[in-house]
């Protein structure tokens, strides 16, 4: 059985490109069913049924999990056992004849005022909706006040909605109730599920923004998150590449198609500008100005910055411009500057393809959606630029998380260190 999971999840991973903290719902949830199955005599995945299903979903109304969690996991489940179909390590699919019952329907029913005073006393206190309640405010605090995107905003919901059950398995019904032991004993619930120590030092940030927002919202009297220490992380330092390996990726496309111009275009900026991807495939007709060589990127936080290109770059960008896309448009509209072949945006799964593809044919291995970012940073540190310059090109909001890149440049900082030290 672990052995279809280990398929599945690397399936997730290599095909459908999915998100980490998708990845780890996934597995928390599967693995959650795994065990829930082995405790009812089940050794494979063919041996489940219809009824372990049933009781499954039964067993976790009865833990008075909310309808949206319960709905995650038959998503997953549903996703899982088709896969499992697919690769024929199952006969049949159990899960298609079973669905989750629809929610119980009160009957109408007039409140007089003695009850309507009595129920809006109780909103007041806490509860398992209040504290959903919190959750969505600060989600919103976080979009609309901080700006942040999209997927930082997901990864805080499935972080902050994992401790929120954990919670329900000790029967807390407001966050003011949660304890500094809680809050040890799920990080420790975390570490014996097998998470790292870099999901659980992320958890733990996202529990201190969310702990911070309610104090500052005086919806608690006391942050018992400010007592933890973070897990220690081990340094992971960027992978690279080095200039002759940029040199033939860059040469590996074919100018001679639309495919192959946009794809130079792509690689040639990407590596101009060290872009995130996410910002690389969004980037837009009116963020480029092809006359100054420059690109105008709105990235994390919402924050805006004016990113140079070089010369061959733009060269690049114009060939695809007056050639390539009108070709992959075909006649159509669109705002995206790379397009895929069917003349819609290039999404970053596309582009993840597009790039494995180069990777092999110039052999370059160990790569990464980033490597070229990273590289990018690298290359520029190692001839001579400052690293507050990197920083703003980068769009990084904290030096420290681009002082990483000196930890991959020794060699020029022991020459800088020779020449500057007054002595011999």
């Amino acid at each position: 059985m672990d052995t279809a999971l280990t398929q599945f999840y690397h399936h997730l991973r290599a095909e459908e490109r999915l998100e980490a903290p998708v990845l780890e719902a996934y597995s928390g949830d599967l693995r959650d069913f795994r065990k829930f199955v082995h405790s009812r005599g089940r050794s494979a995945w063919e041996a489940v049924v219809l009824e372990d299903f049933q009781h499954y979903f039964k067993d976790l109304e009865e833990k008075r999990l909310p309808m949206r969690s319960l709905e995650r996991r038959l998503a997953a489940l549903r996703h899982f056992f088709r896969f499992l179909l697919q690769k024929q390590l199952i006969s049949s699919n159990p899960l298609e004849q079973f669905d989750l019952p629809a929610p119980p329907q009160s009957p109408a029913q007039v409140l007089s005022k003695p009850e309507i005073k009595a129920l809006l006393s109780e909103l007041v206190q806490a509860g398992p909706d209040y504290l959903d309640e919190l959750l969505e405010q600060f989600y919103h605090h976080l979009a609309a006040e901080r700006g942040l995107a999209p997927l930082t905003l997901e990864s805080y919901s499935h972080d902050l909605q994992d401790f929120r059950e954990y919670l329900f398995t000790l029967a807390r019904n407001a966050w003011e109730e949660v304890s500094l032991d809680d809050l040890q004993n799920y990080l420790a619930a975390l570490e014996a599920r097998g998470l790292s120590a870099r999901s659980r030092a992320r958890r733990l940030s996202a529990l201190r923004q969310f702990f911070r927002f309610l104090l500052r919202e005086e919806k608690l009297s006391a942050n018992p998150v400010e007592l933890l220490d973070s897990p220690r992380l081990p340094m992971k330092l960027p992978k690279v590449l080095g200039e002759e390996e940029v040199a033939a990726l860059l040469a590996a496309t074919d100018p001679a198609t639309p495919l192959g111009q946009r794809d130079g275009a792509l690689l040639e900026v990407l590596y101009a500008t060290g872009l995130r991807v996410s910002e690389l495939v969004g980037l837009t007709h009116k963020q480029v100005d092809l006359r100054r060589g420059v690109v105008r990127v709105r990235g994390k936080g919402n924050k805006e910055r004016v990113v140079p290109m070089v010369p061959r770059a733009v060269e690049k960008l114009n060939l695809y411009l007056s050639q390539g896309r009108p070709q992959l448009l075909k006649g159509r509209d669109s705002h995206y500057l790379f397009l895929n072949r069917r003349g819609g945006p290039l999404s970053r799964q596309g582009f993840w393809k597009i790039l494995k593809q180069y990777a092999l044919k110039a052999g370059v291995r160990d790569f990464s959606p980033h490597t070229l970012r990273h590289s990018f940073a690298t290359h520029l540190l190692s001839r001579g630029a400052n690293l507050r310059v990197l920083q703003l090109l980068l769009g990084h909001a904290d030096l420290a998380t681009t002082q990483i890149y000196t930890h991959l440049d020794a060699a020029r900082l022991r020459e800088v260190h020779k020449k500057a030290h007054p002595r011999p």
